[in-house]
């Protein structure tokens, strides 16, 4: 599990340590506090790649006045791409 504060005071440690020996030790157990555990649950991929005719029909829907969530679902993709294709972020797939 992470523990970045932790961390971070390993690292401020390793800094002052008087020897290569302990500043190695600092920075491991620094290390060890910066890694994560594999989710065990991850959801499905299941939504499609936001292409340029999505992304034109997203823009043009939205204008409309429907919700990013109702857009999303009308263009099987997530919430995200739909956000990204309306304000120009994404251009593509």
């Amino acid at each position: 599990m992470s523990d970045i504060p932790r961390a971070r005071d390993f690292l401020y440690a390793a800094v002052a340590a008087k020897s290569l020996a302990d500043c190695k030790s600092y920075v491991n157990a620094a290390l060890d506090n910066m890694t994560r555990e594999k989710p065990k649950f991850r959801v499905e991929h299941d939504a499609e790649p936001m292409t340029d005719h999505k992304r034109l029909r997203a823009r043009n829907l939205r204008r409309k006045g429907l919700s990013l969530r109702s857009i999303a679902a009308a263009l099987n993709t997530n919430i995200g791409r739909v956000s990204e294709a309306i304000n120009g972020k994404r251009k593509g797939i």
